[in-house]
């Protein structure tokens, strides 16, 4: 085949495919979130994008992407948006904190504490809904693992937060991007460094029971 010779070009359709992809889950996203009313949509959606990116990432193509956008959606729509409602009351309860430290004039220390576990929250609230659609486990075990994964790889927490924050910018500058990455280009540098992770995690398991 012709592009077998043609690294650059083989890397260029590879890249063209993936925006493609991307564009299509991320279409799909917007249209279920709006079909849930955008609060009780988000949830379900990004489930079921997590799920297609997922399928991508492991080299299986050979599926319908609305059947299992639609099939994911309607699977995980009560547990999402369950999980949500916890994240908004987690969210509520260390911005009220926030403020009383701020009203009582109380010591940096807390101030620092309550901003540290505000920005595992936040980190928590990108990565727990692909996490969930990876690792279908309760609502409890999952806060715990997302919580973990954030803790405990801290160089992927910084990939993801960097590439939220930059994916927002540049979509804040072209607004035309929010209709094909807003939420796609997040999802997927979200799975696929979560699943290195595993692999990773998975290797040195596998490591230690070779030598021993």
């Amino acid at each position: 085949m012709y592009l077998e010779n043609q690294p650059i070009l083989q890397k260029l359709y590879t890249l063209a495919i993936w925006i493609s992809r991307l564009a299509t889950v991320n279409l799909l996203w917007l249209s279920f979130t709006v079909l849930g009313l955008g609060l009780f949509g988000i949830g379900p959606a990004t489930a079921a994008m997590s799920a297609v990116i997922s399928r991508w990432i492991d080299s299986d193509i050979s599926f319908s992407i609305v059947r299992v956008f639609v099939s994911v959606f309607r699977k995980y729509f009560f547990k999402t948006n369950l999980i949500f409602l916890s994240l908004a009351l987690i969210a509520s309860v260390l911005v009220y904190n926030y403020a009383f430290i701020e009203a009582n004039n109380l010591p940096v220390f807390y101030r620092v504490v309550t901003l540290a576990m505000g920005v595992i929250h936040l980190l928590m609230s990108i990565i727990i809904i692909p996490l969930y659609t990876n690792n279908d486990v309760g609502i409890v075990t999952l806060f715990k693992t997302s919580a973990l994964f954030v803790v405990g790889y801290p160089v992927n927490s910084i990939i993801i937060a960097v590439t939220a924050a930059g994916l927002i910018i540049i979509q804040l500058f072209m607004p035309g991007l929010l209709f094909f990455f807003s939420g796609s280009g997040i999802t997927f540098v979200v799975v696929l460094r979560m699943k290195k992770a595993i692999a990773k995690t998975r290797a040195i398991q596998n490591e230690r029971l070779e030598n021993t």
